[in-house]
């Protein structure tokens, strides 16, 4: 076990451990809370403020994940994946080029401070995910086609105790069930095309301390299949095509295993990113449209019927291409997505029927440049806080 202990710490890079003091969340001011976007052009994190109407303001300048230097900058940077412990009062995001993970302190407005912590992970990460309870960190490491376990500490630093593989290439992104006891993987790679083979969604149990048990593919879905989301009552899980420009739909039984629901999958163009609302009823789909495409919406919005089976909501927000991550704040008025090429985030409300109205002013710079897939997260906003 000592032995063990000194690989581990080794692997670490060396720098303080944040004060236990700083553990507990701070307020947060703005009126719905904080969108947090890793712009993996100029490797930082823009924090900007929520407020009236779903309109965004940066709360500071961007700051930088660590994992860009004057001399590196570009690939060598590449920030991704982020997410927030459920207090938010710490933030993980992860350097895909440099593999790294930058640990951020959230400040009393909500902005991350400066200067992370950092720590060394597997090859090229691409998305982090916390478990409900807090206490584990799971990151997806791509080129290592592997899972790399974290166990938060009470200060909110994490501590990689265990590396589970993967049945199959390029994994990108990890979804929790609700209840903690399931994590599902989807798989998506840039080469794919319509003559690669379909994808799996690889699915473990959660042990009691947060390890993952052996790996079982549940499901099949097209090539590319960059998103994948759950409903918030953990009763749905939906996961995108990229390549065969689908979404899919699937009934999670008690076992954790999946069963299509009608009708799916349903056609979306170029779907990447996804999210379910918080009430269970909509789901939103980031399209990444190529910025010369037809005019049309990037942020894709269904109705979810009783069934799982998805229709089409009453209306989206207009010509916002290139968007890749949804993100929803936690009362379900407002939604986000990201735009890649144009390194804005367009804003808007979700109203009756899922009709979304744009926010004024959207869409808003992030500060930084070029947020790539899985680059939103919203922070958890306290209980006491007025909605």
């Amino acid at each position: 076990m000592r032995a063990r202990a000194a690989v581990l710490a080794a692997a670490l890079l060396c720098v303080p451990a944040l004060a236990p003091s700083q553990a507990a969340a701070d307020p947060v001011l703005p009126p719905s809370g904080v969108l947090y976007v890793t712009n993996a052009g100029s490797g930082d994190v823009s924090s900007l403020a929520i407020g009236p109407q779903a309109t965004l303001s940066p709360l500071n300048t961007p700051v930088s994940t660590g994992g860009c230097t004057p001399q590196n900058t570009g690939p060598g940077c590449t920030p991704r994946g982020i997410a927030l412990t459920p207090n938010g009062a710490t933030a993980y995001v992860v350097n895909s080029g440099s593999s790294t993970l930058a640990v951020f302190r959230v400040g009393v407005r909500g902005a991350l401070q400066p200067h992370p912590q950092l720590f060394k992970t597997g090859k090229e990460p691409w998305g982090a995910t916390v478990a409900p309870h807090g206490r584990t960190l799971y990151v997806t490491d791509t080129a290592d086609a592997t899972i790399s376990a974290y166990r938060i500490g009470v200060d909110g630093t994490p501590s990689r105790f265990g590396v589970f593989r993967t049945t199959s290439d390029s994994p990108k992104q990890t979804v929790l069930s609700p209840d903690g006891r399931f994590l599902y993987l989807s798989y998506a790679n840039a080469d794919e095309s319509e003559d690669s083979p379909s994808r799996p969604i690889t699915r473990y149990t959660v042990l009691p301390d947060g390890s993952l048990g052996p790996p079982q593919d549940v499901a099949k879905v097209g090539p590319a299949n960059y998103g994948i989301t759950m409903s918030p009552d953990g009763g749905l899980l939906y996961a995108t095509s990229n390549v065969a420009q689908n979404v899919q739909g699937f009934r999670v039984a008690g076992d954790g295993s999946l069963k299509p629901v009608p009708g799916s999958p349903v056609t979306v163009r170029d779907p990447v990113g996804l999210k379910v609302t918080p009430d269970g009823k909509h789901l939103y789909i980031g399209a990444n449209f190529d910025p010369g495409s037809p005019p049309d919406s990037g942020l894709v919005g269904f109705t979810i019927q009783p069934d799982g089976s998805l229709t089409p909501a009453a209306g989206s927000a207009p010509e916002t291409e290139g968007t890749s991550t949804v993100a929803i704040t936690p009362d379900g008025r407002d939604i986000f997505a990201n735009m890649q090429d144009a390194s804005r985030v367009v804003a808007a409300t979700i109203g009756a029927g899922g009709t979304l109205k744009p926010a004024p002013g959207s869409p808003f710079l992030t500060g930084g440049k070029h947020p790539l897939s899985q680059s939103l997260a919203v922070r958890p906003a306290p209980a006491t806080i007025p909605r």
